[in-house]
Protein backbone atom coordinates (compact mmCIF):
# COMPACT_ATOMS: atom_id res chain seq x y z
CA UNK A 1 0.00 0.00 0.00
CA UNK A 2 1.12 3.24 -0.87
CA UNK A 3 1.60 5.59 1.94
CA UNK A 4 1.68 9.68 1.59
CA UNK A 5 4.21 10.28 3.62
CA UNK A 6 7.76 11.35 2.25
CA UNK A 7 10.58 9.81 3.71
CA UNK A 8 13.76 11.94 4.04
CA UNK A 9 16.65 9.91 2.16
CA UNK A 10 20.33 10.54 3.46
CA UNK A 11 21.63 10.26 0.04
CA UNK A 12 19.67 8.87 -2.94
CA UNK A 13 22.42 8.11 -4.75
CA UNK A 14 23.18 4.93 -2.75
CA UNK A 15 19.78 3.40 -4.26
CA UNK A 16 20.33 4.15 -7.91
CA UNK A 17 21.68 1.17 -9.78
CA UNK A 18 21.50 1.76 -13.50
CA UNK A 19 22.18 -2.17 -15.35
CA UNK A 20 23.74 -1.77 -19.10
CA UNK A 21 22.28 -3.45 -21.45
CA UNK A 22 23.13 -6.85 -22.35
CA UNK A 23 22.97 -9.31 -25.54
CA UNK A 24 19.63 -10.75 -25.94
CA UNK A 25 18.51 -7.13 -26.71
CA UNK A 26 14.69 -7.12 -27.51
CA UNK A 27 14.31 -4.13 -25.11
CA UNK A 28 17.09 -2.30 -26.95
CA UNK A 29 16.79 1.71 -26.06
CA UNK A 30 14.14 1.09 -23.66
CA UNK A 31 15.12 2.33 -19.74
CA UNK A 32 12.94 1.33 -17.37
CA UNK A 33 11.81 2.75 -13.58
CA UNK A 34 11.22 -0.28 -11.16
CA UNK A 35 10.42 1.14 -7.79
CA UNK A 36 10.21 -1.48 -4.74
CA UNK A 37 7.78 0.31 -2.43
CA UNK A 38 8.87 1.21 0.60
CA UNK A 39 11.86 0.37 2.57
CA UNK A 40 14.15 1.49 5.48
CA UNK A 41 12.11 2.89 8.43
CA UNK A 42 9.34 2.22 6.46
CA UNK A 43 8.11 -1.30 6.48
CA UNK A 44 5.18 -0.17 4.55
CA UNK A 45 2.27 -3.13 5.90
CA UNK A 46 3.72 -5.93 8.63
CA UNK A 47 1.88 -8.75 8.76
CA UNK A 48 1.95 -12.97 9.32
CA UNK A 49 5.66 -11.93 10.31
CA UNK A 50 6.42 -10.50 7.26
CA UNK A 51 6.83 -7.19 6.17
CA UNK A 52 5.84 -5.49 2.48
CA UNK A 53 9.28 -3.45 2.08
CA UNK A 54 11.15 -7.05 2.00
CA UNK A 55 8.64 -8.50 -0.54
CA UNK A 56 8.84 -5.59 -2.89
CA UNK A 57 12.20 -5.53 -2.70
CA UNK A 58 12.69 -9.38 -3.71
CA UNK A 59 10.13 -9.30 -6.94
CA UNK A 60 11.85 -5.89 -8.12
CA UNK A 61 15.45 -7.43 -7.97
CA UNK A 62 14.10 -10.87 -9.60
CA UNK A 63 12.27 -8.43 -12.23
CA UNK A 64 15.56 -6.88 -12.52
CA UNK A 65 17.66 -9.72 -13.82
CA UNK A 66 14.92 -10.59 -15.69
CA UNK A 67 14.51 -6.98 -17.57
CA UNK A 68 18.44 -7.12 -17.82
CA UNK A 69 18.79 -10.51 -19.75
CA UNK A 70 16.51 -9.10 -22.26
CA UNK A 71 18.23 -5.97 -23.03
CA UNK A 72 16.76 -2.99 -21.15
CA UNK A 73 18.19 -0.81 -18.86
CA UNK A 74 16.80 -0.97 -15.33
CA UNK A 75 17.17 1.58 -13.41
CA UNK A 76 16.45 0.89 -9.61
CA UNK A 77 14.69 3.35 -7.24
CA UNK A 78 16.81 1.54 -4.47
CA UNK A 79 18.39 -1.93 -3.99
CA UNK A 80 18.62 -2.48 -0.43
CA UNK A 81 16.48 -1.33 2.88
CA UNK A 82 16.65 1.99 2.46
CA UNK A 83 14.56 4.92 2.96
CA UNK A 84 14.14 6.59 -0.50
CA UNK A 85 11.26 9.49 -0.41
CA UNK A 86 8.33 9.58 -2.98
CA UNK A 87 9.42 12.49 -4.36
CA UNK A 88 13.21 11.00 -4.35
CA UNK A 89 11.69 7.79 -6.36
CA UNK A 90 9.86 10.54 -8.76
CA UNK A 91 12.91 12.05 -9.71
CA UNK A 92 15.22 9.42 -9.96
CA UNK A 93 12.84 7.79 -12.71
CA UNK A 94 12.18 11.30 -14.05
CA UNK A 95 16.25 12.41 -14.05
CA UNK A 96 17.39 9.40 -16.09
CA UNK A 97 15.10 9.79 -18.64
CA UNK A 98 13.35 6.58 -18.22
CA UNK A 99 10.70 5.30 -20.49
CA UNK A 100 8.52 3.15 -17.94
CA UNK A 101 8.03 3.52 -14.41
CA UNK A 102 6.59 -0.03 -12.82
CA UNK A 103 5.85 0.35 -8.91
CA UNK A 104 5.31 -2.78 -7.35
CA UNK A 105 3.59 -3.18 -3.11
CA UNK A 106 1.36 -5.58 -1.66
CA UNK A 107 -1.73 -4.98 -0.73
CA UNK A 108 -3.47 -5.17 2.86
CA UNK A 109 -6.80 -4.72 4.63
CA UNK A 110 -7.69 -8.37 4.60
CA UNK A 111 -9.01 -9.38 1.18
CA UNK A 112 -7.28 -11.11 -1.60
CA UNK A 113 -5.94 -10.68 -5.19
CA UNK A 114 -4.16 -8.15 -7.50
CA UNK A 115 -5.27 -4.79 -8.54
CA UNK A 116 -3.02 -2.61 -10.33
CA UNK A 117 -3.11 1.30 -10.80
CA UNK A 118 -2.31 4.33 -13.14
CA UNK A 119 -3.22 7.99 -12.87
CA UNK A 120 -6.51 9.21 -14.00
CA UNK A 121 -6.82 10.72 -17.42
CA UNK A 122 -3.11 9.34 -18.16
CA UNK A 123 -3.36 8.44 -21.51
CA UNK A 124 -3.84 5.09 -23.43
CA UNK A 125 0.06 4.05 -23.27
CA UNK A 126 -0.43 4.15 -19.63
CA UNK A 127 -4.12 2.17 -19.61
CA UNK A 128 -2.14 -0.30 -22.04
CA UNK A 129 0.54 -0.61 -19.33
CA UNK A 130 -1.16 -1.22 -16.67
CA UNK A 131 -3.68 -3.60 -18.27
CA UNK A 132 -1.02 -5.89 -19.42
CA UNK A 133 0.89 -6.26 -16.26
CA UNK A 134 -2.34 -6.61 -14.58
CA UNK A 135 -2.74 -9.81 -16.89
CA UNK A 136 -0.03 -11.23 -16.71
CA UNK A 137 0.39 -10.71 -12.31
CA UNK A 138 -2.81 -12.30 -12.17
CA UNK A 139 -1.82 -14.97 -14.59
CA UNK A 140 0.75 -16.05 -13.47
CA UNK A 141 0.30 -15.33 -9.57
CA UNK A 142 -3.13 -17.25 -9.73
CA UNK A 143 -4.76 -14.45 -7.53
CA UNK A 144 -8.12 -13.01 -7.85
CA UNK A 145 -8.53 -10.51 -10.51
CA UNK A 146 -9.69 -7.15 -8.67
CA UNK A 147 -9.12 -5.14 -11.79
CA UNK A 148 -7.03 -2.18 -13.33
CA UNK A 149 -8.16 1.17 -11.70
CA UNK A 150 -6.58 4.60 -11.17
CA UNK A 151 -5.85 6.97 -8.04
CA UNK A 152 -3.85 9.85 -7.35
CA UNK A 153 -1.12 8.30 -5.62
CA UNK A 154 2.09 10.25 -5.46
CA UNK A 155 4.48 8.11 -8.10
CA UNK A 156 1.71 8.11 -10.39
CA UNK A 157 1.27 12.23 -10.38
CA UNK A 158 4.67 13.36 -10.62
CA UNK A 159 6.57 10.78 -13.19
CA UNK A 160 6.77 12.06 -16.76
CA UNK A 161 6.25 8.67 -18.05
CA UNK A 162 3.77 6.17 -18.43
CA UNK A 163 3.94 4.58 -14.37
CA UNK A 164 1.77 1.76 -13.24
CA UNK A 165 1.78 0.91 -9.36
CA UNK A 166 0.61 -2.77 -8.66
CA UNK A 167 -0.46 -4.13 -5.32
CA UNK A 168 0.32 -8.12 -6.47
CA UNK A 169 -1.10 -9.67 -3.53
CA UNK A 170 -2.16 -9.12 0.26
CA UNK A 171 -0.08 -9.34 2.70
CA UNK A 172 -2.48 -9.93 5.43
CA UNK A 173 -4.63 -13.01 4.09
CA UNK A 174 -3.08 -16.21 4.28
CA UNK A 175 -3.56 -17.49 0.97
CA UNK A 176 -1.48 -14.11 -0.78
CA UNK A 177 0.30 -14.15 1.70
CA UNK A 178 1.60 -18.02 1.46
CA UNK A 179 2.40 -16.91 -2.06
CA UNK A 180 4.36 -13.67 -1.72
CA UNK A 181 6.34 -15.82 0.83
CA UNK A 182 7.46 -18.71 -1.91
CA UNK A 183 10.31 -17.84 -3.84
CA UNK A 184 8.59 -19.31 -6.58
CA UNK A 185 5.61 -17.38 -6.50
CA UNK A 186 8.04 -14.15 -6.37
CA UNK A 187 9.47 -15.57 -9.14
CA UNK A 188 6.05 -15.62 -11.28
CA UNK A 189 5.84 -11.48 -10.34
CA UNK A 190 9.13 -10.97 -11.50
CA UNK A 191 7.79 -12.93 -14.97
CA UNK A 192 4.48 -10.83 -14.92
CA UNK A 193 6.36 -7.87 -15.21
CA UNK A 194 8.56 -8.75 -18.01
CA UNK A 195 6.03 -10.26 -19.76
CA UNK A 196 3.41 -7.57 -19.43
CA UNK A 197 5.84 -4.92 -20.11
CA UNK A 198 7.20 -7.09 -23.29
CA UNK A 199 3.58 -7.44 -24.44
CA UNK A 200 2.99 -4.01 -24.07
CA UNK A 201 6.04 -3.23 -26.69
CA UNK A 202 4.18 -5.46 -28.43
CA UNK A 203 6.87 -8.56 -28.14
CA UNK A 204 5.24 -11.71 -27.79
CA UNK A 205 5.90 -12.44 -24.23
CA UNK A 206 9.00 -14.70 -23.77
CA UNK A 207 11.75 -15.27 -20.74
CA UNK A 208 14.84 -14.35 -21.87
CA UNK A 209 17.72 -16.82 -22.85
CA UNK A 210 21.44 -15.84 -21.39
CA UNK A 211 24.33 -15.80 -23.38
CA UNK A 212 25.94 -19.21 -23.63
CA UNK A 213 29.76 -19.23 -22.89
CA UNK A 214 32.03 -22.78 -23.81
CA UNK A 215 35.18 -22.11 -22.68
CA UNK A 216 37.90 -24.74 -22.98
CA UNK A 217 37.09 -26.33 -19.35
CA UNK A 218 33.48 -26.63 -20.35
CA UNK A 219 31.96 -30.25 -20.43
CA UNK A 220 30.78 -29.24 -24.09
CA UNK A 221 33.97 -28.37 -25.25
CA UNK A 222 36.67 -31.10 -26.61
CA UNK A 223 39.91 -31.87 -28.51
CA UNK A 224 42.25 -34.28 -28.83
CA UNK A 225 45.41 -34.79 -26.60
CA UNK A 226 47.52 -33.16 -29.16
CA UNK A 227 46.73 -29.83 -27.95
CA UNK A 228 48.29 -28.82 -24.94
CA UNK A 229 47.32 -26.53 -21.65
CA UNK A 230 48.36 -23.38 -20.94
CA UNK A 231 48.17 -21.21 -18.49
CA UNK A 232 50.85 -18.16 -18.83
CA UNK A 233 49.39 -15.86 -21.08
CA UNK A 234 47.08 -13.24 -18.61
CA UNK A 235 44.73 -12.32 -21.39
CA UNK A 236 43.41 -15.74 -21.23
CA UNK A 237 39.31 -16.46 -20.68
CA UNK A 238 39.29 -18.31 -17.22
CA UNK A 239 41.92 -20.62 -15.47
CA UNK A 240 43.85 -22.08 -18.70
CA UNK A 241 43.25 -22.28 -22.79
CA UNK A 242 44.62 -24.93 -25.31
CA UNK A 243 47.21 -24.45 -28.08
CA UNK A 244 48.60 -26.83 -30.62
CA UNK A 245 51.30 -26.09 -33.59
CA UNK A 246 50.47 -25.70 -36.69
CA UNK A 247 50.25 -28.62 -39.29
CA UNK A 248 48.33 -29.75 -42.42
CA UNK A 249 45.99 -31.92 -40.83
CA UNK A 250 42.57 -30.77 -39.51
CA UNK A 251 42.55 -31.99 -35.99
CA UNK A 252 39.80 -29.37 -34.77
CA UNK A 253 39.18 -28.20 -31.12
CA UNK A 254 35.38 -28.37 -30.80
CA UNK A 255 32.77 -26.19 -28.93
CA UNK A 256 29.78 -27.54 -29.40
CA UNK A 257 26.68 -26.60 -26.54
CA UNK A 258 23.52 -27.65 -26.87
CA UNK A 259 21.50 -25.43 -28.86
CA UNK A 260 17.85 -24.27 -29.22
CA UNK A 261 16.81 -23.86 -32.95
CA UNK A 262 17.16 -20.31 -33.41
CA UNK A 263 20.38 -17.44 -34.59
CA UNK A 264 23.53 -17.04 -32.55
CA UNK A 265 26.33 -14.08 -32.89
CA UNK A 266 29.50 -16.23 -32.24
CA UNK A 267 32.32 -14.67 -30.62
CA UNK A 268 35.62 -16.20 -30.30
CA UNK A 269 38.43 -15.38 -27.40
CA UNK A 270 41.88 -16.21 -27.38
CA UNK A 271 44.88 -14.96 -25.73
CA UNK A 272 47.20 -12.99 -27.82
CA UNK A 273 50.69 -13.34 -28.65
CA UNK A 274 53.48 -13.27 -31.04
CA UNK A 275 53.67 -16.43 -32.00
CA UNK A 276 50.15 -17.25 -32.48
CA UNK A 277 48.56 -17.71 -36.02
CA UNK A 278 47.03 -14.80 -38.12
CA UNK A 279 45.14 -17.20 -39.95
CA UNK A 280 43.81 -19.44 -37.38
CA UNK A 281 40.65 -20.88 -38.84
CA UNK A 282 37.13 -21.30 -36.99
CA UNK A 283 34.97 -23.82 -38.83
CA UNK A 284 31.34 -23.00 -38.41
CA UNK A 285 29.23 -25.97 -38.60
CA UNK A 286 25.37 -24.22 -38.94
CA UNK A 287 22.17 -25.51 -39.23
CA UNK A 288 22.10 -26.10 -43.28
CA UNK A 289 25.97 -25.20 -44.00
CA UNK A 290 29.55 -24.87 -42.94
CA UNK A 291 31.91 -21.84 -43.57
CA UNK A 292 35.41 -21.10 -41.99
CA UNK A 293 36.48 -17.50 -40.99
CA UNK A 294 39.98 -16.59 -40.22
CA UNK A 295 41.14 -14.53 -37.42
CA UNK A 296 44.70 -13.22 -36.64
CA UNK A 297 45.59 -14.54 -33.24
CA UNK A 298 48.60 -11.99 -32.81
CA UNK A 299 46.24 -9.19 -31.80
CA UNK A 300 43.04 -8.33 -30.12
CA UNK A 301 43.59 -10.75 -27.09
CA UNK A 302 41.54 -10.67 -24.13
CA UNK A 303 38.44 -9.70 -25.73
CA UNK A 304 35.06 -10.92 -27.49
CA UNK A 305 35.99 -10.80 -31.16
CA UNK A 306 32.69 -11.22 -33.47
CA UNK A 307 32.88 -13.80 -36.07
CA UNK A 308 29.42 -13.70 -37.69
CA UNK A 309 25.65 -14.47 -36.99
CA UNK A 310 24.11 -18.00 -38.53
CA UNK A 311 21.15 -20.16 -37.61
CA UNK A 312 22.06 -23.36 -35.08
CA UNK A 313 20.44 -25.83 -34.19
CA UNK A 314 20.70 -29.45 -32.35
CA UNK A 315 24.25 -30.89 -33.19
CA UNK A 316 25.78 -27.63 -34.60
CA UNK A 317 29.15 -26.57 -33.54
CA UNK A 318 32.26 -24.18 -34.03
CA UNK A 319 35.26 -26.11 -34.52
CA UNK A 320 39.00 -24.37 -34.51
CA UNK A 321 41.79 -26.48 -37.19
CA UNK A 322 45.26 -26.25 -36.55
CA UNK A 323 45.72 -26.60 -40.38
CA UNK A 324 47.10 -23.31 -41.69
CA UNK A 325 50.36 -21.92 -42.45
CA UNK A 326 52.79 -24.07 -40.03
CA UNK A 327 55.62 -22.27 -37.57
CA UNK A 328 52.83 -21.02 -35.53
CA UNK A 329 50.15 -22.02 -32.66
CA UNK A 330 46.72 -22.11 -32.74
CA UNK A 331 44.80 -20.86 -29.30
CA UNK A 332 41.56 -22.52 -28.22
CA UNK A 333 39.89 -20.66 -25.28
CA UNK A 334 36.49 -19.81 -25.64
CA UNK A 335 33.58 -19.29 -27.91
CA UNK A 336 30.32 -17.10 -26.74
CA UNK A 337 26.93 -17.58 -28.58
CA UNK A 338 24.53 -14.49 -28.22
CA UNK A 339 20.75 -15.64 -28.66
CA UNK A 340 19.43 -12.74 -32.04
Amino acid sequence: MEKRKVYLIAAIALALIIVPITAFATFSGVKICLDPGHGGSDPGAVALGDRESDFNLDICLRARSLFQLDGATIVMTRTSDVDVSLQGRCDIANNNGCNRFECSHCNAGGGTGTETFCYPNSGSTTYDLRDKIQAELVAHMATVNRGVKTADFYVLRNTVMPAILAEVAFIDTQPDNDKLSSPTYRQEAARAYLHGTQSHYGMTPHDPVADIIVDNTSASFSCSGNWSTGTSSTDKYGVDYRYRSTAAVSDPATWAPSLAARNYAVYAWWPAGANRSSSAPYIINYNGGSTTIRVNQQTSGGAWNYLGTWAFTTGNNVQLSCWTTTGYVVMADAIKFVPQ
